[in-house]
């Protein structure tokens, strides 16, 4: 990833706002990064993995051919992609534990990464419980397809995927407040402001690649838009957690203008839209 090179703290810029440009290029690459190795790094590799092919592949969805696999290898085809997600998060959180305090722009992406990958992860499991469908659903494509009685499952999976939605957005907040400056809600203000734009930006991300799929609505509104709009929206209210009472002296996230950064999202957006957004239907052979 770019920005790996340690980048600048600026004197007298600890309590401003990031570049805008660089922060929405960050927002989009983490966003992409996020869904494409949910996608295709856990539901599509796993499809292949365990002897059958992928029928299609889109931006926020894989059809695998399950008729060439077993009952148990449907269910962890279904389940690779939030198994991923996990990994994604606690990975980029052991990453972000390392990067220092000279490196603003490289530690608010690993965060922002990281975050995403336990917000999918974890939604998941709420979202199925809630929608009987996803993942973790109880349809013949789900984690739990046959679990019975459905009465029972989906709300005790709703109730889990609360604790562990939750659970994932203090873990999350926890490993940003220690690099953020100031005391009150001024200590979190410009911190509330940048993941509020991200998570605009990532919403607008997926709903325009997304709005190219081939089923229409069904997409947009099952997928593409939960996964952004809903399953990132920790993001909106994770500030209110926090002890106002107490303060801190880190770094802050300011950073300025890092065309690295800008130039990967827009290399890593367009190039995901260009193959995945209207659909990959791979050769039968």
């Amino acid at each position: 990833m770019p920005g790996l090179t340690p980048g600048e703290v600026v004197p007298g810029k600890v309590g401003s706002f990031p570049d805008p440009w660089t922060l929405i290029a960050i927002s989009a690459l983490a966003y992409i990064v996020s869904v494409a190795l949910h996608e295709h790094g856990g539901h599509a590799a796993a499809c292949a993995g365990l002897g059958s092919r992928a029928l299609e592949m889109g931006a926020f969805y894989v059809n695998c051919d399950n008729a060439r696999l077993s009952p148990i290898a449907v269910r962890l085809v279904a389940i690779a992609g939030p198994l991923i997600s996990l990994a994604l998060g606690l990975t980029s959180f052991a990453i972000l534990a390392r990067i220092p305090a000279r490196a603003p722009a490289t530690a608010y992406f690993f965060w922002l990464l990281g975050t995403l990958g336990l917000m999918e992860a974890t939604g998941y499991v709420l979202f199925s419980g809630v929608m009987g469908i996803g993942d973790l659903g109880t349809e013949p494509d789900g984690a739990l397809y046959g679990a019975a009685p459905p009465w029972l499952w989906r709300p005790l999976l709703a109730v889990i995927g609360v604790l562990l939605y939750v659970g994932a957005v203090r873990f999350a907040l926890a490993r940003l407040e220690p690099r953020l400056a100031g005391s009150g809600w001024a200590r979190v203000a410009i911190a509330n402001r940048a993941v509020m734009v991200s998570y605009l930006v990532g919403g607008a991300t997926y709903g325009i690649i997304g709005a190219f799929n081939p089923y229409g609505w069904t997409i947009l509104l099952t997928s593409a838009l939960p996964a952004s709009m809903g399953g990132t929206s920790g993001l909106l209210w994770m500030f209110r957690l926090t002890d106002r009472s107490r303060s801190a002296s880190g770094p802050g996230l300011y950073f300025g203008r890092r065309w690295s950064y800008i130039a990967a999202a827009l290399l890593m957006t367009l190039g995901y839209a260009l193959v995945f957004a209207r659909t990959l239907r791979p050769s039968t052979g």
